[in-house]
């Protein structure tokens, strides 16, 4: 586990240089922090049909932190011995993680306050378990 977190907070590290080119409002600055400030850029929309841009731009935050997240990951999975997810062989879309995220926060909102990249990782191995594949293949 001590590993995963060493690879989680470089993943963190790529999303953030990720991030830094990411489109944002005048008025708007997101801190990346912890879980809840991830929760609060991959809330979902008010109204989902009529996005306005600060959801635009506040949802492709959210895609570009998790595909930074998830492109770190597949590299430094290469060298883990035991990851700490196995994602699904045909992968998963970024949509799916960030309702996956919100559902844990959701169940356990004393995790929260733990970073950002941490709770992320949390989410992915509580709904893409290695241990269930591994027991669900025939």
């Amino acid at each position: 586990m001590k590993k995963l977190l060493n690879h989680c907070a470089a993943g963190t590290a790529l999303a953030a240089l990720l991030l830094a080119g990411a489109p944002a409002t005048a008025e708007t600055r997101y801190s990346l922090q912890t879980g809840a400030d991830l929760a609060q850029v991959c809330g979902n929309p008010t109204d989902a049909k009529a996005l306005t841009a600060a959801e635009r731009d506040r949802l492709a935050l959210c895609g570009a932190y998790i595909q930074g997240f998830l492109g770190h990951y597949a590299i430094a999975r290469r060298e883990m011995k035991s990851p700490g997810f196995c994602l699904p062989p045909k992968g998963v879309s970024a949509e799916k993680v960030r309702q996956l995220f919100l559902a844990l926060l959701e169940q356990r909102p004393q995790i929260r306050d733990l970073p950002a990249n941490l709770d992320l990782a949390t989410s992915l191995t509580w709904g893409y378990s290695c241990q269930k594949q591994q027991q669900n293949r025939p």
